[in-house]
């Protein structure tokens, strides 16, 4: 119950975090032809960060540490460096990227939306009832780094980091979220969710394999929508041939 963790809060002088979690659909790539499959609704549960109480019932305050995803010049560079003979470049989305990191700072509790409770298993159910239920409002502990929590892109940034490093992948000094394998011969840019990976041709597929060591990321795909901007790879001669 709600109202018992803010109670245990107050008796130990200790900060927690109360929010909600809540539904939200969008249509992903509407600007898309309807013929496009990557045009779809998508449904996915957030937590409402504009709206965070601590046990007294105050606003709740963040670290507000924000993150430094890769730039526009970044991506081109490893266009470009892909562009060289033998080099090409791949790219492929982290799955549901955010929740893979762990939520850190002060805790947190959320009350689900009405829709999760309607497929919890029956004794879990009893407790929403709103005439014979256990709980007038019910919450449970935020483990991961939910969409929608002010510091959740930080802690994912942290996770990836500390995931390509450790399968040998180098951040580039001053360039945030930029990576180079020096073994490999490979670039590696990283916004948010978005990995493109560029390079000598013949280590790419050793490349994906290192960052799915600790990660997990969706099959990787040939140049395509990157930064809201369509890659095509052609060839083609000069006067000489």
């Amino acid at each position: 119950e709600w109202s018992d963790v803010a109670e245990k809060a107050r008796a130990s002088a200790k900060e927690v975090h109360m929010g909600r979690l809540f539904g939200l659909m969008v249509q992903k790539g509407s600007e898309l032809p309807d013929s496009d499959e990557r045009k779809k609704y998508k449904y996915r549960v957030v937590f409402q960060g504009n709206n965070v109480i601590n046990q007294n019932w105050e606003a709740a305050l963040f670290q507000d540490m924000g993150s430094s995803p890769a730039t526009m010049e970044a991506s081109k560079i490893a266009d470009l460096w892909s562009c060289i003979e033998g080099h090409s470049m791949q790219q492929a989305d982290a799955v549901q990227a955010y929740i893979q990191a762990e939520l850190k700072g002060t805790p947190t509790w959320v009350s689900l939306p009405p829709e999760a409770w309607l497929h919890a298993p029956k004794q879990v159910k009893e407790w929403y009832d709103k005439n014979k239920g256990k709980y007038t409002r019910p919450v449970l502990r935020l483990k991961k780094a939910l969409y929608g929590h002010p510091d959740s892109g930080t802690f994912w940034e942290r996770h990836c980091d500390a995931s390509l490093q450790s399968v040998g992948f180098e951040p580039i000094v001053n360039w945030p979220s930029c990576y180079v394998h020096k073994g490999l011969e490979l670039l590696l840019i990283v916004y948010v969710d978005d990995f493109k990976l560029s390079g000598k041709e013949s280590n790419l597929t050793k490349g994906w394999e290192l960052i799915r060591k600790h990660l997990e990321v969706e099959p990787e795909t040939n140049a395509a929508l990157f930064l809201g901007c369509t890659h095509q790879r052609e060839e083609k001669k000069n006067k000489k041939g």
